[in-house]
């Protein structure tokens, strides 16, 4: 997947609030996260990741999105569905 290159930080509200959105945007039509429920938010210079995925490889795959379009911090709150495997935060830097 291809993505335009997004200014690397988010400077401004309004930055943010469409970073956000067009990440959110993103996961919602990806393949392989039709299960999942994955919300983004900006906090100060990071795009923080939260809700549930269907699986770890999902969980991955919103993140990879995310980074790709975003760049810079990552935060991972995506838990797995309590039929998977426990989940941890972690955070990705790029």
């Amino acid at each position: 997947m291809l993505f335009p290159r997004k200014l690397s930080s988010l400077t401004t509200l309004s930055d943010s609030r469409a970073t956000c959105a067009a990440i959110r945007s993103l996961i919602a039509y990806a393949d392989g996260l039709e299960d999942s429920r994955i919300d983004v938010a900006a906090i100060e210079d990071a795009i923080v990741l939260s809700g549930v995925a269907s699986s770890d490889r999902a969980r991955e795959r919103a993140l990879w999105i995310a980074g790709e379009y975003a760049g810079g911090r990552i935060i991972n709150n995506i838990a797995l569905r309590a039929d998977q495997e426990p989940s941890g935060q972690s955070e990705i830097g790029v």
